[in-house]
């Protein structure tokens, strides 16, 4: 097992999905999520684990930005399977400018527990009793969606948003928490509040793969 680093820097709990890669791996690249983030590294969670002292590319989604890292792993845990501590070795000025203003945030008086991620991915909104509206997800989260959708729909109606076919994922249950009226971009936005954990986490997860693989 690993010896854990002294920490120098503040840690800043976040779920954050992040894209390794380099040799070390079979496929030679793997998507995990942050359990918490700081100035100089960050604490990942993933399906393959490196060795310790083993380095390899880091792809950040930031939220707005994607921010690249050259990372060395410098811990490990046989307590904790598939978690990983980074230290960063190499970042640019601009992504360590992004990476500090995440850091700002997320210190800040209203941090979030889950990153959103902004993605552009047609969806199906199934409104009681029978009404079907195409929309768009603009951004989502572990527990939520931006939706745009056609016509507004009022707060607090429960509705299922169905992605497209080719992404083979069961409808997503849901409650409109918020509507603005004004429309924006052919639309009016929603904000929606999953009401099933384990789905919001494959939303995200599905989120993360389209931005971080395919972005």
């Amino acid at each position: 097992m690993g010896q854990v680093e002294k920490r120098q820097d503040p840690r800043l709990p976040l779920r954050m999905p992040v894209r390794c890669e380099g040799w070390a791996f079979p496929s030679h690249r793997t998507l995990g999520f942050t359990r918490n983030v700081s100035r100089s590294g960050l604490l990942l969670e993933a399906p393959q684990v490196m060795a310790q002292g083993a380095t390899t590319h880091l792809r950040m989604l930031t939220g707005t930005r994607i921010a690249y890292a050259e990372a060395v792993v410098v811990w490990t845990s046989e307590m904790s399977p598939g978690r990983m501590g980074f230290r960063f070795t190499t970042m640019s000025p601009a992504d360590a400018f992004a990476w500090g203003e995440l850091l700002a945030f997320q210190g800040g008086p209203t941090p979030r527990s889950s990153l959103r991620i902004p993605i552009d991915l047609e969806v199906t909104c199934h409104v009681p009793p029978g009404t079907r509206l195409q929309g768009r997800v603009e951004n989502l989260s572990d527990g939520g969606l931006l939706v745009v959708l056609p016509q507004a729909v009022p707060p607090r109606t429960r509705v299922s948003v169905a992605g497209p076919a080719w992404l083979v994922l069961p409808p997503v249950e849901a409650e409109v928490v918020w509507t603005r009226d004004r429309f924006h971009k052919g639309g009016a936005l929603h904000g929606l509040r999953v009401l099933a954990d384990e789905a919001g986490k494959e939303l995200f997860t599905i989120g993360a793969i389209l931005r971080s693989f395919f972005g």
